[in-house]
C-alpha cells in the first residue's frame, strides 16, 4: 500500500509539472465522466429506483390483454377484477384503483383535483404510512363507510394552509361530505400520475356484474416465493374460464402481469438505452483522446523509462507505476465531472416541464445520491485503466540501450506507437459519426414533427376543462342546456373568434375507446372487435381546434337526442375498415340501440406520443353523448391566455360552485408533451457534437505529432526540391486515410445502431440517405479543418533547420 501511495504522490507531482497536458487530459475526462453521470443519475431516478416500498420486489400490475385484437395493457372490468382477488393462489392482495375527479365546493373557490378510489388495503400493500392521521382501515372498503379521504401533502399545503388539526375535519367533495383521515408524507406520489387524494373503492352489485367497461388499473401483492410466471399462469386460467363463461365480453381476454417498477417505467425504458449509449460514447472518444496525449508524453519520457529499466526495474514495475499516474488522472478529472453533474442535474431536472415531470415517476428524485458517487468512482476506475493501459505498455517497450545513446531522441518504438495512435484516432472518428447519425436523425426527426401538419392548429387556442355536478346536473338536457349557455356566452366576449368543446382533449394524454360491432358490411366477431377513440364534440368544436373536415357534414344543433344517431369519423378510421368506399352514409354499431350513420369525415390528429401512425377516431354529436366534463376550445384573435379570467367569470355567472382547471394554451399542451422527445434530441445533439469537438483535437494531435516526428524527412524532401504543395499532399493525405478508415468503420455501425431509433422516429426512414451522407461529409470537413494546421505548419519547415533537427 505504501509503494502505491508514493506511485500516486509521483504521478500527482507529474500532473502538476505538465499544466498543459494536465488541463486538456482533466477537461477530456471531466467532460466524459461527468456526462455519464449526470445521465446514470437521471436513469438511476427514473428507471432502477422511481418508488421505495417495503414490498417493492414483490408488488406487480394486472392488465387485462387480448393479442389478436393487439392490445397487452388494457383497463380492468370490474367483474374481472373481482374474479382475480376472489379466485387467485398467487397474490396476497389484489388492489382495484379507479382514477377520478374530486370536486371541492367548499374553501374559497370551487376546484377540481385527480384523484384516485383505491382498495381499502392499499397503503397497508404498498408498506406506507401517513404524516398526520391515518390510512384506510379494512371496513372502510364496505359500503356506507367509504366517505374518507386522505389527502397529498401538496394539497394539504397548498389548499388548506398546512393545518395540522385538519384529521378528523370535514369537506365537501362531489356534493358529499367526507372526513380527512390523514396526510402522506411529502415524498408520496403514488399512482403517479398526478393524484392529489385517495379515497375508498367500494363495488355495489352492478360492478360485480360489469365485464363490458374497462376503467380500473389494478396493482397485486404476490405471495412470498411466487414468480411472475406462476402469478401470470395462475390469473390466466381464471380469465379462460371467465371467456368461457361470457364470450360476449370475455372472449379472447387474458391478464398481463409485470412487476411495478417496469410497468411504471416503460416510458423511461425507450430513451434509457439510446442515451446511455450516446454517453457512454462520448467517454470512449474522451479515453482515446486521453491515450493519445499519454503516447505523444511517454515519447518524452524514453530516457526517464530506459533509466528505470537499466537500473533494475521490471517492466511490470513501470506499467503499475505508468497506470497509477493514468488513475490519478482520471480520479482528478472524475471529480470535477462529478462536479460538473451537479449543474448537469439541475438543468436535467429543469428539461421537463412540472405540469408534464409529475406523470414520470422518480423524476423528483433526480440527485447525486451514493450510487451516483460510487458510479462516478467506478467510471473513474475504469476510465484511468482504458485510457493509461495501452500507453503504458507502448512507453515500456524501449530499448533502453538504443534509448540511452540517442539522448531520448531515438527511435525505438515509435513505429508500434504511431500505429497505436492512428488506430485510437480511427476508433474516434467511427464512434463520433455513429453518434453524430443518431443525433442528426433525431434532429430531422424533431424537425419533421413541427413542421408536420398536427390534425390541429394550436395558434391562440385556450383549452379549459370544465365538470358539472352529478347532481344537480344529473339530466342530459340539462347539461347540454348549461353548456348551450357557456359557449354562447364566451362566444359573445371581445377577443373570442371561435369556440367548441370536446370530451377528450386532443394530445392531451386521455383517450377513450367504444368497441365497434359491425361497420358498414363488416361485421366483427366476439372477442375481435377493434377498439376506436370515442369524444363527443359540439358544432363549433372542429373551427376552434383547426381540425379540417375533409367530407360531408359538420355536427349540427338538430342531432340531438332522439334524433337518429350520427357521427363524423378521421381518414385513419376510412383508411382502414372502409377502404375504397364512400364512408357517407355507411353505418357502424357500438352496442347502443341504434346503428350510427357516417356523415362527415375529418383530418387525423397525432396521438398524444406523437406517433406516425394515425389513430382511429369517431366524433359523436355531444347533444346525443352528453358528457359531465367537456374542454372548452376558445380560439382567440390574439394571445387566448389573456381570456383566462374572462372565461372564468362566465363559468361562475353560469353556476359559481362549478370548478375551473386545466386551463392552458393548446400550444403548452403540445409542448409539454413533446418535451420528452425534445430533451433526448438536445441530449443526442449535445452529446454528437462534444464527440465531434474531440474527434477533431484527437486527429489534430495525432497530426501535430506526426509532423513534428516527420520535421528532419521534410526538410530532406524540400532539399532535393519538393514544393510546399507536395508536401501539403504528402501529410494531409494520412489525416484523409485516417478519416476515411473512420468513416468506413462508422458506416456500418451506425447503420445497426438506427435501429433502436427506429420507434423515436417521426417522417424520417432509419437509413436516411440526406443524414448518412451530409453527416459523413460533416466529419469529414472538421477532419481535414483538424488537419490543415498542421499540414500548414509542415509546408513551412524551413530546409536548413529540418536537417539539423534531432
Amino acid at each position: 500500500m505504501e509503494t502505491v501511495l508514493k506511485d500516486f504522490n509521483y504521478g500527482f507531482r507529474l500532473l502538476i509539472r505538465n499544466p498543459g497536458f494536465t488541463a486538456v487530459a482533466l477537461l477530456a475526462i471531466a467532460l466524459g465522466v461527468g456526462a455519464n453521470t449526470t445521465v446514470f443519475s437521471g436513469i438511476d431516478a427514473t428507471l432502477f429506483h422511481p418508488f421505495d416500498f417495503p414490498s417493492q420486489g414483490r408488488l406487480v400490475m394486472l392488465w387485462e390483454r387480448n393479442v389478436e385484437l393487439g392490445f397487452v395493457r388494457s383497463s380492468v372490468a370490474p367483474a374481472n377484477a373481482n374474479d382475480w382477488r376472489e379466485q387467485n393462489k398467487t397474490l396476497e392482495q389484489v388492489i382495484p384503483i379507479n382514477q377520478r375527479y374530486f370536486d371541492l365546493t367548499e374553501r374559497d373557490e370551487p376546484e377540481r383535483f385527480l384523484g384516485y378510489q383505491v382498495g381499502s388495503t392499499f397503503f397497508d400493500t404498498l408498506g406506507v404510512t401517513a404524516l398526520y392521521g391515518r390510512t384506510f382501515a379494512p371496513d372502510e372498503g364496505e359500503a356506507g363507510r367509504q366517505q374518507v379521504v386522505v389527502l397529498k401533502h401538496s394539497l394539504w399545503q397548498r389548499r388548506f394552509g398546512a393545518d395540522p388539526e385538519i384529521v378528523n375535519q370535514t369537506v365537501r367533495l362531489n356534493g358529499q361530505n367526507f372526513t380527512v383521515i390523514g396526510v402522506m408524507p411529502p415524498d408520496f406520489n403514488f399512482p403517479f400520475n398526478g393524484g392529489e387524494m385517495w379515497a375508498p373503492l367500494v363495488f355495489d352489485a352492478k360492478d360485480l356484474s360489469n365485464r363490458g367497461s374497462h376503467y380500473l388499473q389494478v396493482m397485486g401483492l404476490l405471495k412470498p416465493g411466487v414468480t411472475i410466471d406462476q402469478a401470470r399462469e395462475d390469473l390466466n386460467a381464471i380469465a379462460a374460464r371467465a371467456a368461457h363463461q361470457f364470450p360476449e365480453t370475455n372472449a379472447g381476454r387474458g391478464v398481463n402481469v409485470v412487476s411495478l417498477t417496469a410497468d411504471a417505467t416503460r416510458g423511461s425504458r425507450m430513451y434509457a438505452p439510446i442515451v446511455l449509449g450516446a454517453v457512454g460514447f462520448v467517454l470512449l472518444i474522451a479515453c482515446a483522446n486521453v491515450a493519445n496525449l499519454l503516447l505523444v508524453r511517454g515519447t518524452s519520457r524514453q530516457k526517464e523509462i530506459a533509466i528505470r529499466l537499466a537500473m533494475g526495474a521490471s517492466r511490470w514495475r513501470l506499467i503499475r507505476q505508468l497506470l497509477t499516474e493514468s488513475l490519478a488522472l482520471s480520479l482528478a478529472g472524475g471529480a470535477l465531472g462529478l462536479l460538473a453533474s451537479v449543474w448537469g442535474i439541475k438543468a436535467l431536472a429543469g428539461a421537463i416541464p412540472e405540469e408534464f415531470s409529475k406523470f414520470i415517476p422518480g423524476w423528483h428524485n433526480l440527485v447525486i445520491n451514493r450510487t451516483a458517487f460510487a458510479f462516478t468512482l467506478i467510471v473513474s476506475v475504469i476510465t484511468g485503466l482504458l485510457f493509461g493501459l495501452v500507453p503504458a505498455i507502448q512507453s515500456t517497450k524501449t530499448n533502453f540501450h538504443a534509448a540511452l545513446k540517442e539522448g531520448g531522441k531515438g527511435t525505438s518504438g515509435k513505429a508500434s506507437r504511431n500505429r497505436a495512435r492512428s488506430v485510437l484516432v480511427v476508433v474516434e472518428i467511427a464512434l463520433s459519426l455513429v453518434l453524430l447519425i443518431g443525433a442528426g436523425l433525431m434532429i430531422r426527426s424533431f424537425v419533421e414533427l413541427m413542421r408536420s401538419d398536427f390534425g390541429v392548429d394550436p395558434t391562440n387556442v385556450l383549452t379549459v376543462q370544465v365538470s358539472l355536478s352529478s347532481e344537480k346536473y344529473a339530466k342530459s338536457d340539462v347539461r347540454i342546456n348549461a353548456y348551450n349557455q357557456l359557449l354562447s356566452r364566451i362566444e359573445a366576449l371581445p377577443g373570442v373568434a371561435r369556440v367548441g368543446a370536446t370530451g377528450i382533449l386532443p394530445m392531451g394524454g386521455t383517450n377513450n375507446s367504444r368497441a365497434i360491432e359491425r361497420i358498414g358490411q363488416t361485421v366483427f366477431a366476439q372477442g375481435k372487435q377493434p377498439s376506436v377513440n370515442y369524444a363527443p364534440i359540439t358544432s363549433g368544436y372542429l373551427a376552434a381546434i383547426g381540425t379540417r373536415l375533409i367530407k360531408g357534414r359538420n355536427v349540427t344543433e338538430q342531432d340531438r337526442d332522439g334524433a337518429p344517431r350520427v357521427a363524423l369519423v378521421n381518414e385513419a378510421f376510412v383508411n382502414q375498415f372502409l377502404p375504397g368506399q364512400d364512408p357517407i352514409g355507411q353505418t357502424y354499431k357500438d352496442g347502443g340501440a341504434q346503428p350510427v350513420e357516417i356523415v362527415g369525415v375529418t383530418s387525423n390528429v397525432l396521438n398524444e406520443d406523437f406517433e406516425y401512425r394515425r389513430e382511429t377516431q369517431i366524433y359523436a354529436p355531444y347533444a346525443q353523448d352528453a358528457w359531465r366534463s367537456l374542454y372548452l376550445m376558445i380560439r382567440g384573435s390574439t394571445d387566448a391566455a389573456s381570456l383566462t379570467t374572462v372565461v372564468r367569470s362566465e363559468v361562475s355567472v353560469l353556476d359559481k360552485t362549478l370548478p375551473v382547471f386545466n386551463i392552458k394554451p393548446m400550444e403548452q399542451v403540445i409542448s409539454e408533451r413533446m418535451s420528452p422527445k425534445r430533451l433526448v434530441t438536445f441530449m443526442l445533439a449535445a452529446f454528437a457534437l462534444l464527440a465531434l469537438a474531440l474527434a477533431a483535437v484527437g486527429i489534430y494531435a495525432v497530426m501535430s505529432y506526426a509532423v513534428s516526428q516527420r520535421t528532419h524527412e521534410i526538410g530532406v524532401r524540400m532539399a532535393l526540391g519538393a514544393r510546399p504543395r507536395d508536401i501539403f499532399k504528402l501529410v494531409i493525405s494520412q489525416g484523409l486515410v485516417l478519416t476515411l478508415v473512420g468513416i468506413a468503420i462508422g458506416l456500418p455501425g451506425a447503420f445497426a445502431m438506427t435501429r433502436a431509433l427506429a420507434g423515436m422516429l417521426f417522417g424520417v426512414t432509419m437509413t436516411d440517405p440526406i443524414t448518412f451522407v451530409g453527416i459523413s461529409l460533416l466529419l469529414g470537413g472538421v477532419a481535414m479543418l483538424a488537419c490543415y494546421v498542421p499540414t500548414r505548419k509542415a509546408t513551412k519547415v524551413d530546409p536548413m533547420i529540418a536537417l539539423r533537427y534531432e
